[in-house]
């Protein structure tokens, strides 16, 4: 990963069905070195499906789910079309709630104490021909967040609701998780709980 942060501004969120939001951060950098670092990116990520293709391998990934208030950190890849949050891979004999602080402060500059870090979802996802095991944290903001997309990688990062963020284009388990969220927030009150103990009996 690589962790250069250019200089950064708020801006137009890149998904033109969402109306801009405060919320949006989008690298200024545009130099000529930052689209070739794109590209290669692009590229590397061709070719680390293609492998995956073939091998069809088993890898395990972290992924920081960073809440203000009720909206989350969405961010966006130079190589793909759709948003996600900061993810990566679990390095060996590293810890997964490690590598999600790690790669939260690579994509996006933000640092919070391991003790922020709470495990709540874990799914298998197959996207991308492989068998990769995801461990999913949550990180409650006390304080307004400013991520910072180093404009190579990550070249957008925004927070949106739930609702809003399920109308995007998502990254599959990212997907799972929020509809999951949203399933249990909605049992979670008090007159869809007796609604639901009405229709059991």
């Amino acid at each position: 990963m690589i962790s250069t942060t250019p200089p950064n501004k708020k801006m137009e969120s890149p998904d033109k069905s969402k109306k801009f939001s405060p919320g949006d951060f989008e690298s200024e950098s545009v130099s000529f070195t930052d689209y070739i670092f794109r590209i290669l990116y692009k590229f590397a990520y061709k070719g680390h499906l293609l492998m995956n293709y073939f091998l069809r391998p088993k890898t395990q990934g972290a992924y920081a789910a960073v809440w203000q208030e009720d909206r989350i950190l969405l961010i966006r890849n130079s190589y793909k079309s759709v948003y996600t949050i900061p993810c990566g891979g679990i390095g060996r004999r590293e810890r997964p709630v490690d590598a999600a602080s790690r790669e939260l402060t690579e994509e996006v500059s933000l640092e919070f104490p391991i003790e922020a870090f709470n495990q709540v979802f874990e799914t298998v996802n197959y996207t991308e021909f492989k068998h990769d095991h995801i461990v999913l944290f949550d990180v409650k903001a006390k304080a307004p967040q400013s991520p910072l997309p180093d404009g190579r990688e990550v070249v957008w990062a925004g927070f949106r609701s739930v609702d809003d963020a399920l109308e995007m284009p998502l990254f599959p388990p990212v997907r799972e998780y929020l509809l999951k969220k949203r399933l249990l927030k909605t049992y979670a009150h008090p007159i869809q709980r007796l609604k639901i103990d009405v229709l059991e009996h």
